[in-house]
Order: C-alpha cells, then sequence, then structure tokens
C-alpha cells in the first residue's frame, strides 16, 4: 500500500495526533545560490610564453640537453639570465622576490 502526502482536503479527518512536525532533515534542502562575476583568483598562474625556435636550433638544443643531462627548459632559463645580467637587471630569483614583496 503506498503512502501518499496528505492534502488539505483530508484534514477534515486527521486530527491533531497525525501531525508530524517537520525536522530540519526533512526539509528541502535550498538550491544554492548561483554565483555572479568571476572567481577570486586565489593564486597567480604562470601564463606560457610560446615562442619560435627553428627546427635545427631545437635540434641542437636537444642533444646539448641530452649529453649535459638537464632539460631543455633548464637551458631556456640559463639563457634568460644571461640576457637579464647582460641587461643590469637582477637575476631570475630577485626579480621574483621583488614582485611578491610589493
Amino acid at each position: 500500500m503506498s503512502r501518499r502526502a496528505p492534502s488539505i482536503f483530508d484534514a477534515e479527518s486527521m486530527s491533531v495526533d497525525d501531525l508530524k512536525p517537520v525536522t530540519a532533515a526533512e526539509e528541502p534542502a535550498e538550491a544554492p545560490a548561483r554565483k555572479v562575476g568571476r572567481p577570486a583568483k586565489t593564486t597567480a598562474k604562470a601564463k606560457p610564453t610560446p615562442f619560435y625556435i627553428h627546427p635545427a636550433v631545437k635540434e641542437v638544443l636537444r642533444d646539448i640537453a641530452y649529453h649535459e643531462r638537464v632539460k631543455e627548459h633548464d637551458l631556456f632559463v640559463e639563457g634568460l639570465e644571461y640576457v637579464l645580467k647582460k641587461r643590469s637587471y637582477g637575476s631570475i630569483n630577485d626579480i621574483i622576490f621583488n614582485a611578491e614583496k610589493s
């Protein structure tokens, strides 16, 4: 036998003992409020900086990285350090430290 929810038409036949208080567990959950706008930035993510490298140069870099047992990325960072030093800027670590400090 199926049990159905009482309607207002059943109110005459119901007694006070039949009424059951609604508890918090039985209350329908409200839909979460929809957030509007952009979410707040939690951390700064590094954006990729693509640049073109001729395939012949890429192959030489790959050979250097293989023979020196380093990653190609390390060679790029080494080149950036050289460019910054040549132009009288601080090292990459110095620049990052100053950016986080301010």
